[in-house]
């Protein structure tokens, strides 16, 4: 079975330059998302934002990955604005930067 990728569209690419550097754009599971490695285990992702709705929907999904596992630790959804998402990430970015990683 071969799976269709598709580009990131505008809107996905517009968010997450807003957001700056340390965000991109990637693929995971066949889907673009805004993707975030916080270098000590904790990942952020991004969903939900790659489509040409008009609404703002996101989901933050946080993972903590290591070399035997890997696992969403935290979902926060019903981002409903990118005020919203940037203030959702400052405070889990304070929060994970600070965490050691099991």
């Amino acid at each position: 079975m071969l799976l269709d990728f598709k580009l990131p569209g505008q809107k996905i690419k517009d968010i997450c330059t807003k957001l700056g550097e340390p965000y991109q754009v990637r693929l995971f599971d066949a889907r673009n998302v805004i993707y975030r490695d916080l270098g000590n285990g904790y990942d952020f992702e991004i969903g939900g934002l790659d489509n040409k709705e008009a609404d703002f929907n996101a989901t933050l999904y946080i993972w903590h990955t290591n070399s035997y596992s890997q696992k969403i630790v935290e979902t926060i959804d019903n981002i409903k604005s990118f005020e919203n998402l940037s203030s959702v990430l400052s405070e889990k970015a304070d929060y994970y930067l600070n965490k050691k990683s099991d």
